[in-house]
């Protein structure tokens, strides 16, 4: 015997999943204070930093989802130069450019 689902149980279940974010997001509203403890306070200048290599390596190391030397080593080197010209320069569009041209420069070498 197949059961039936009813238009309500689907909006049941957003309207319960909805009211439980809004709970979750105003919990930290009514108990935030003007600074964060301590220990919180001495993590949050890292959790930028964190994000953004989380975000970023995967990307750089296997950009296909597979680390290979066609893929990787460009990569790899586009961001290095890339790194490198933006410390010397505090110019992001140069570096941009920069990595952006051994990228193509290495992708023409290697494959």
């Amino acid at each position: 015997m197949a059961e039936t689902i009813t238009v309500a149980e689907p909006l049941l279940v957003l309207l319960v999943a909805a009211l439980g974010t809004y709970a979750l997001r105003a919990a930290f509203l009514v108990t935030a204070q003007d600074r964060p403890p301590g220990p919180l306070a001495r993590l949050l200048p890292h959790v930028g930093p964190a994000v953004l290599a989380a975000i970023t390596l995967p990307a750089l190391i296997a950009p296909r989802g597979a680390v290979t030397v066609v893929d990787t080593v460009p990569a790899l080197l586009a961001a290095s130069v890339a790194a490198l010209v933006w410390r010397r320069t505090r110019s992001l569009p140069l570096a941009l450019f920069a990595g952006l041209g051994l990228s193509v420069l290495a992708h023409a070498v290697l494959g």
